[in-house]
């Protein structure tokens, strides 16, 4: 894969480039997944690599202008954002903005840097540019899909109609002879027209099989992997099903979804590949409403296809399981779901059995849905002592308004696996402020509260300590004891004059892998409460003890104290900056920029710009041979300037 930092193109200066265009030439991959995001990203890539690219040229402002080829031809324009480092992308199709179009063109311009290829300067009147400011195309449509677009449809019909026979036999010899796909969407055609889709299915079940294994879809320019096209299938699979043979389309089915779980589990390419085998699913689901199949089994196909995923990426067969199907249906796959549930191996390994909490929510939805309400929460109850699934048959509970029995339910499960699977417990003490909530039972819910913050403290806790006490009308007191706990250890309900009830939980261990006073707690806390006072005190408190806060808290703990302690803060963002440019990378560089705004904000404000100047100077002295660094120091000092000058 591809290190963070290699460049994707050739970075060296070339006549074809205004001093603007370094800034492309200076992207990384990880610059465009940033930009675009990793699913565009690897789209676009896909579209540079196919060709689809044409008539590149760079505008007088330094911008790319480009024709991209998808369901329409696009125009395309991209510019590099000062501010962010990246790229930014207009483009006439409905994604309009950063969509793949724009990544094919940078990486399309990058190429020809690299091959150091001429790209010639765009015409003042090109038309691609009026094309990208009036929006192009207004349909809305995923130009991933096959379909052809009415307007150029009946362009190529009134072409095609002129043609004689003759015409046209020799426009589609001539169409075979150069393209490979087209001879053999041809052949597809015969042996469909004839019946015979023995050798099309065969040779399906063999591209399936293999795809996602072949060298094909390495990427020539950095040793990367593309994920898959799965496109030539799924467009099969739809000449398949409009011949008829939706029985044949889901026996493929079958074989999708298995490669599609193979290839999330064995390629590294963040689900790519097993994204790109998903979009044959919905052709899958026309299959299986035309197939043979009985409802019932329809509806068990759909739901094995659920079950065996494990990706998320069968989300289309949960859909079909929501749609309207009959009752009586729903009651046959019930009692079908509840007999494999009874032959269900157990597991013995003392892990949570999630195969088999899955079949069971699918039991539940179906007994649902056939009207066999009575059925579901003995069902829970038993699951839930097999299993651990005690929080789905809380929320059953709760939503029935069967508070005690739920309660019931919440404080066994804590007491039989919270140990165990901590999780659970968590959700399970929710469950129970929940109840307490709904019973409008404030000192109650407050007292869950103060007892799950003693177990877990943190600024959000803190939070809802302080919004649930304040209901109960006790605030102020909790608040002291809450403080006395961060500082000392001390439980607060056994501290004097507790104002909250006793609550049936059992209490957490608060000294297990603690250290008091609890400073950065006590900071967060006092971030909270925007006391920079106590801020500062804890956070000296923390520095003699040489530990480290992470780099939001430290910003957070700047911005808090600017007003009150302006040197303070300038300080810290400092420190933060210096932290930064030591990494040696553009992406902190970039990070430290933010710090070093920041810092100088404030400076200014103080009317000591001179001195930030200074600093700024002596950054660049220290960091002179760091380009990158130097490029963005540059913009901070030319803002000051202006500043100075207005």
């Amino acid at each position: 894969m591809i290190k963070e930092a290699t460049r994707i193109g050739y970075t060296g200066r070339l006549p074809i480039m205004e001093k603007k265009m370094n800034s492309f030439t200076g992207l990384t991959w990880n610059d465009i997944d940033d930009w675009a995001g990793n699913r565009i990203a690897a789209r676009g890539r896909r579209y540079q690599k196919n060709g689809y690219v044409s008539d590149l040229a760079v505008t007088v402002d330094g911008d790319l202008i480009a024709w991209v080829d998808g369901t329409h031809r696009y125009a395309t324009r991209v510019s590099m954002n000062e501010k962010s480092g990246l790229p930014d992308s207009v483009c006439s199709c409905p994604y309009k903005i950063d969509c793949k179009h724009g990544v094919a063109v940078v990486l399309e311009y990058l190429k020809c840097v690299e091959q150091n290829r001429d790209v010639p300067k765009a015409r003042k009147n090109d038309e691609r540019l009026e094309f990208v400011e009036i929006g192009g195309y207004d349909d809305e449509y995923d130009d991933d899909d096959e379909s052809l677009p009415e307007d150029i449809r009946m362009e190529i019909t009134s072409f095609l109609k002129k043609k004689t026979k003759a015409q046209l036999v020799e426009l589609f010899l001539d169409l075979t002879q150069r393209h490979p796909e087209v001879r053999q969407e041809l052949a597809d055609s015969k042996q469909l027209a004839s019946g015979n889709t023995s050798t099309i299915v065969r040779q399906l079940r063999s591209e399936i099989r293999e795809m996602g294994s072949r060298n094909e879809w390495q990427d020539p320019w950095e040793n990367d992997i593309l994920p898959p096209d799965f496109s030539r299938i799924r467009n099969k699979l739809t000449a398949l099903l409009t011949a008829g043979q939706a029985d044949e389309v889901l026996s493929l089915g079958k074989e999708l979804i298995t490669r599609g779980k193979y290839l999330m589990e064995t390629c590294d390419d963040e689900g790519e590949a097993g994204i790109e085998v998903s979009e044959c699913y919905p052709v899958v689901v026309r299959a299986l409403e035309q197939s043979s199949l009985e409802p019932v089994d329809r509806l068990e196909w759909a739901v094995n296809a659920v079950l065996d995923d494990g990706y998320g990426l069968c989300d289309v067969f949960s859909e079909y399981l929501h749609q309207k199907h009959r009752k009586t249906v729903w009651n046959l796959l019930s009692d079908r779901l509840l007999n494999r549930l009874s032959t269900f191996s157990r597991d013995k390994s003392g892990r949570r059995d999630y195969q088999r909490d899955q079949l069971s929510s699918m039991i539940i939805s179906s007994l649902e849905r056939s009207g066999r309400i009575s059925e579901i929460i003995p069902l829970c109850k038993n699951e839930a002592e097999l299993t651990g699934s005690y929080e789905r048959l809380v929320r059953i509970l709760i939503e029935d308004h069967q508070y005690k029995e739920a309660e019931k339910w919440i404080l066994k499960g804590i007491r039989d696996i919270g140990k165990k699977w901590p999780g659970i417990e968590n959700t399970l003490r929710r469950n129970l402020r929940e109840i307490r909530t709904l019973q409008k039972n404030w000192p109650s819910v407050a007292a869950i509260q103060i007892n799950d913050f003693v177990g877990r403290a943190s600024e959000n806790a803190y939070a809802e300590c302080k919004k649930s006490s304040a209901r109960a009308d006790v605030w102020p007191q909790v608040r002291e004891h809450l403080l006395v706990y961060l500082e000392t250890g001390a439980i607060p309900w056994k501290q004097k004059n507790w104002p909250l009830p006793k609550t049936v939980l059992p209490a957490p261990d608060p000294k297990r892998d603690k250290d008091y006073p609890m400073i950065k707690e006590l900071i967060n806390v006092a971030l909270f409460e925007k006391d920079p006072k106590r801020i500062l005190d804890w956070y000296d408190r923390l520095a003699e003890k040489q530990y480290m806060l992470n780099a939001t808290t430290d910003d957070r703990i700047a911005a808090a104290v600017a007003d009150y302690a302006p040197e303070r803060a300038v300080s810290i963002w400092q420190k933060m900056a210096e932290s930064e440019i030591a990494v040696v990378k553009p992406k902190a560089y970039k990070v430290a920029a933010r710090y070093l705004r920041r810092a100088e904000r404030v400076m200014v404000k103080q009317k000591k710009s001179a001195d930030w100047e200074q600093y700024l100077q002596e950054l660049r002295r220290i960091h002179a041979r760091k380009r990158r660094f130097i490029e963005i120091l540059n913009r901070l000092e030319k803002k000051l300037i202006i500043k100075g000058k207005g």
